[in-house]
């Protein structure tokens, strides 16, 4: 008999779950201690706007043997399908709060369908009275359709321009497109982490605001008004271009479909910009594919301000050649003032300006020095090559020598920067990340604190990190040291986990491990570069 209910259960939650529920119209009272609503009525009440585009929708769904209170965030003035996270009180979008024969729901999601002007909603719950409800609605809702006030959501963007050139893969001839430019667009959360990306195409010499329109998605863009298209290459764990994050946290690249960028003057007075993305065709980095939409509002422009210097270069004499830098220097810099200074090291095939270009470190630095996240330094980014930061690496050159030896007393000659240990900050990603954890204990009386993006942990023929920490003659001498990574990561995910656990393991105790969702790219990167900032806040006032 206890087999027998089993069973039943089973198919009474499946048939609940479904999107087209006619086999329990109808059904309505208890099972297992579980009451079913069935309900047949709804009354949408009045919409409030409750700030930063984020609106609360208000439901009330009852029947004859009760009712079911509501309260949807939403971005949209209308209920969007999705799965709605229960919280106390409803001030972001995607969360839900709500009440049933007015006890208040304590636990489970509610889930929303539409399929043409039908809605489906429908979750498992439980009150605060310990009771337990199925509750079901089929049927339209209509919502008044209101106007946002602009106020700027915390959201930033930033805009880099490139030329356009697009390749011919059989021929691997290259042909450029010199009426138009490239107008690549980074937005960020109020934490700094990526969540959109547009590779822009429009005419030369535009302003941000002359970006407006609707723009479509294709493959090899070269005309105004299109954004080239994202791709995934799921066999090499790559992916990159347009996208966005969709609600689930993952990333999602546009291979299809439209996006509109729209402008509204906020209330402080400010150009904040919108972005929608409709009939999207998707593709993830395990490739694959899907179809989406987005739509993110009051983005604040995020200024540069200070100065960049680019490719200084230095004689070296230990080298033999010219090496390159480029160096960030923030706003009022006089020279007069004695400033810390971050070494900041670029990955395998990148160089001195690839921080600048593709990590938005400028405006980012700027940013949290103006949100009091840090204070004024400079930023020095060296071109170091494939040398991975060591000597004899790549055509026996003595890059370690030269970094310590010419670099450093170079920058701090030239600049205005503290010539001590509280005073320097290093980090870096990828072969960057290696080096920052090989100058972090073979020279850690040079800095303060170390932040290593997705390093490249062991690399044979090079010095060996799994020694170098264990055999450390003075742990508590060590920099402050973060390693961070993200947990799709093809490329050094495998042997992080390994490293943290020897660093920690040997008794380095200033040593932090963070694992988050994320490839090898820059958007996980540039989510990085901000904690790094608010990190070296504790050291640089």
């Amino acid at each position: 008999m206890k087999q027998i209910r089993y069973i039943l259960m089973l198919l009474v939650m499946i048939g609940f779950t479904a999107c087209d529920s006619d086999s329990i119209d109808g059904l309505s009272g208890k099972y297992n201690d579980i009451t079913f609503f069935d309900f047949s009525n709804v009354t949408v009440q009045p919409t409030e706007k409750l700030g930063k585009g984020v609106k609360a929708l208000n439901t009330t769904f009852s029947d004859a043997s009760g009712n079911m209170t509501l309260r949807f965030g939403s971005k949209e003035w209308v209920l969007g399908e999705g799965t709605y996270a229960l919280v106390p009180d409803v001030s972001t979008a995607g969360t839900y709060s709500g009440t049933i024969n007015g006890s208040a729901i304590s636990s489970g999601n509610i889930d929303v369908s539409l399929v043409g002007e039908t809605y489906f909603v429908n979750g498992l719950v439980k009150t605060a009275d310990g009771k337990e409800y199925k509750a079901y609605y089929k049927g339209p809702m209509s919502f008044i359709i209101g106007e946002d006030d602009p106020e700027p959501s915390g959201y930033t963007l930033s805009i880099q321009t490139s030329t356009v050139e697009i390749m011919d893969w059989t021929t691997w001839q290259t042909t450029s497109y010199p009426d138009v430019t490239k107008y690549s667009i980074t937005i960020c959360d109020p934490n700094g982490a990526q969540v959109a990306y547009f590779d822009v195409i429009n005419g030369n010499d535009k302003t941000a605001n002359q970006l407006t329109g609707t723009y479509t998605i294709v493959g090899d863009a070269h005309e105004a008004m299109q954004i080239s298209a994202g791709y995934s290459l799921p066999d090499y764990g790559m992916a990159g271009g347009t996208a966005y994050l969709d609600d689930a946290g993952k990333m999602q690249y546009l291979t299809g479909g439209t996006v509109e960028i729209t402008t509204a003057t906020g209330i402080d007075g400010s150009t904040l910009y919108s972005f929608k993305g409709t009939s999207l065709n998707t593709i993830d980095i395990t490739g694959a594919t899907g179809s989406g939409s987005f739509n993110i509002m009051f983005v604040s422009v995020l200024e540069v301000k200070g100065s960049v210097y680019r490719d200084i270069t230095i004689d070296s004499q230990i080298l033999g050649t010219q090496m390159k830098y480029s160096v960030y220097l923030p706003e009022g810099y006089d020279g007069q003032t004695t400033l810390p200074v971050l070494y900041m090291l670029h990955g395998y095939g990148d160089d001195q300006n690839s921080w600048l270009d593709k990590g938005n470190l400028a405006a980012l630095t700027s940013a949290a020095i103006d949100g009091g996240e840090v204070g004024k330094m400079v930023v020095v980014t060296p071109d170091a090559q494939q040398t991975f930061y060591c000597n004899g690496v790549q055509n026996g050159m003595a890059y370690e020598d030269y970094f310590f030896q010419e670099l450093v007393p170079t920058i701090e000659g030239m600049f205005n920067v503290g010539k001590d240990k509280s005073k320097r900050a290093i980090g870096g990603l990828s072969m960057g990340g290696y080096g920052t954890l090989y100058y972090a204990v073979q020279h850690y009386d040079m800095f303060c604190c170390a932040y290593a993006m997705s390093p490249a942990c062991y690399i044979e023929g090079l010095p060996n990190l799994f020694e170098l920490y264990p055999n450390a003659p003075d742990k508590a001498a060590l920099p402050e040291l973060t390693i961070e990574v993200g947990t799709e990561d093809e490329t050094v995910y495998g042997m992080c986990p390994y490293l943290a656990a020897y660093i920690s393991g040997s008794g380095v105790t200033n040593f932090e491990y963070i694992e988050r969702s994320g490839v090898h790219d820059w958007a996980f990167w540039k989510g990085c570069y901000p904690k790094f900032l608010t990190k070296l806040g504790q050291y640089f006032k």
